[in-house]
């Protein structure tokens, strides 16, 4: 019995290590893509938006016409303002300078 009580108790310690590194690693939810305007959809869709960058340089969160809002959260200005993740990317995006 205490090989499984030791076994618990680390498995319990670790739990919390493992849920911080699982949620850290799934994108903000800034929007609800269903909700979108047919003039929203359309623009991300022309600027080849995506809501996770492949590219950890090249993040909405990175970029001039980002604005933060909530924590991982903002809008673009490209998207006339729109909701997006600051992970997210699209094809105009232009980073912000050192200054």
């Amino acid at each position: 019995m205490i090989a499984s009580r030791r076994s618990f108790l680390a498995a319990a310690a670790l739990a919390p290590l493992a849920l911080a590194g699982k949620a850290s690693a799934e994108p903000a939810v800034c929007y609800d893509p269903n909700a979108l305007p047919l003039s929203q959809r359309s623009r991300r869709r022309a600027l080849g938006y995506v809501d996770a960058s492949p590219d950890p340089a090249k993040q909405c969160g990175r970029c001039s016409f980002f604005t933060a809002a909530a924590p991982g959260c903002g809008t673009c200005t490209m998207l006339s303002g729109g909701a997006v993740n600051g992970g997210s990317v699209c094809n105009s995006f232009a980073r912000k300078s050192a200054t």
